[in-house]
């Protein structure tokens, strides 16, 4: 009885353990602005897939109540768990003349814990003159949102 009580407990752990270590899925966070010093944000949320070392996906930038910033995604994921990802196309949910002023590409690192996994790093604006000094930049926070249905 005690056996069988360890084995199991042993197996939810190791299901949990593998759940937080995924990469796919729901990311919730925060994207700055205004530099890479800034600390003022906005609420952003990321959904990913992958299959092999691409990586696919949307974006959702809440820039109010009712603005929301939603962007397909594509790029990589490599060994060292690094992620470059582009924003390449606006998806228009609104069905307004909004366009938002420019595409991101993101840098990030995936660090995963037992305690939870984040995806941390820079973005920039996609421009012609990559080191231009009007180009924008910021940070984002990405924690991986656990589906705790048990």
């Amino acid at each position: 009885m005690l056996r069988s009580f360890v084995l199991g407990s042993c197996l939810l752990f190791s299901l949990s353990l593998a759940a937080q270590l995924e990469f796919e899925g729901l990311w919730e966070g925060t994207i700055t602005v205004g530099g890479i010093q800034s600390s003022q944000g906005y609420p952003v949320q990321v959904y990913l897939e992958r299959q092999g070392k691409k990586v696919t996906g949307r974006s959702y930038i809440y820039l109010s109540e009712n603005r929301v910033i939603e962007m397909n995604l594509a790029g990589y994921l490599y060994n060292d768990l690094s992620v470059y990802i582009d924003e390449v196309e606006y998806v228009n949910r609104n069905g307004d003349d909004y366009l938002p002023p420019f595409l991101r590409k993101y840098q990030l690192m995936w660090n995963r814990s037992i305690n939870g996994s984040s995806l941390n790093g820079y973005w920039q604006e996609i421009r012609q003159e990559v080191f231009g000094e009007k180009r924008e930049r910021g940070r984002i926070y990405l924690k991986r949102v656990v589906n705790n249905k048990a």
